[in-house]
């Protein structure tokens, strides 16, 4: 199997990276970052097939600047409307955010979307299994991330970095990430992978040893969450502002990351209401967690 990497500059400051994976010069595995330079640079591979492993802005520019057949998940599609009409989910994030007492400002961080007015050109159709690249559906970061599996070789776009632990996905109508996270690194555990190749930061020599790294994370921050819970009522934003975030201090953080850090534990939060852990109860109309 030959494997060719694309190295593609993103804007941001991290991930500042992100790989694009040519196989065999047939199978194309994510988009690059939603730009006509990235998509310029894609379109210089003539391949049969292209897989998009999630609705990430740096995963899916071949999805709005290509007119090509691209694979994508059925549970992402809807996502990809975030580019086209990002005052849907802007609505929706402030609806969420006002209910449990947080500042809708961090949720305003989401308007740079609309200044790109992205809609598709690309023919989006079901991801299938694709000249010996097997789909293997890893859910946890989004709702329908996948990964493609080949001769012992997992691609896996955001499931498994070598170093980032990655963001457990939130949204209103998605709550279920951190138990689908855990369920896809048991999954890979299952099957005989020997390599992987992120979308970003290095390969991964030993899965097996950084899916169980992965898998206590998870466990550790199920953990820290449960601890920050009070016996009293605890509000959403209390929760946050006592975990221990690798890039600092929850307060120390611009109002983007506070968004993000506010999902992840809303995943959290949920994760531990799955299990039996905590509940839910209304203090002055906004929605606080307490021990069970």
């Amino acid at each position: 199997m030959e494997i060719e990497k694309i190295k593609l500059k993103t804007p941001f400051e991290n991930p500042d990276y992100v790989y694009v994976y040519v196989v065999d010069s047939e199978v194309m595995i994510d988009g690059g970052f939603c730009s006509v330079e990235h998509a310029a640079r894609l379109e210089e591979h003539d391949v049969e097939y292209r897989v998009v492993t999630h609705h990430h802005i740096d995963h899916v520019g071949i999805i709005f600047f290509s007119e090509r057949d691209v694979m994508l998940h059925p549970s992402e599609v809807n996502y990809l409307e975030i580019y086209s009409n990002p005052e849907k989910f802007i609505k929706s994030y402030s609806r969420l955010f006002r209910s449990f007492g947080v500042s809708e400002r961090y949720v305003e961080t989401l308007k740079v979307l609309t200044a790109m007015n992205l809609k598709p050109k690309a023919r989006i159709v079901e991801v299938r299994d694709v000249k010996g690249l097997k789909v293997v559906e890893t859910p946890g970061h989004t709702s329908g991330h996948v990964s493609m599996l080949a001769e012992n070789c997992l691609f896996s776009g955001d499931f498994m970095l070598s170093n980032t632990t990655p963001n457990i996905g939130f949204y209103p109508d998605y709550t279920t990430g951190v138990s689908d996270y855990l369920e896809s690194l048991h999954k890979i555990l299952k099957l005989e992978v020997d390599t992987v190749y992120p979308a970003h930061e290095k390969v991964i020599r030993n899965p097996e040893k950084r899916a169980h790294e992965l898998i206590d994370h998870c466990i550790n921050r199920a953990k820290e969450t449960y601890e920050a819970v009070e016996s009293q009522p605890t509000k959403l934003e209390d929760v946050a502002a006592k975990i221990t975030w690798s890039i600092g201090s929850y307060w120390d953080l611009d109002d983007f990351n506070r968004f993000m850090a506010i999902c992840e534990t809303l995943a959290f939060l949920h994760y531990l209401e799955e299990k039996g852990k905590i509940r839910r109860k209304i203090v002055d109309d906004t929605v606080q967690f307490i021990l069970r």
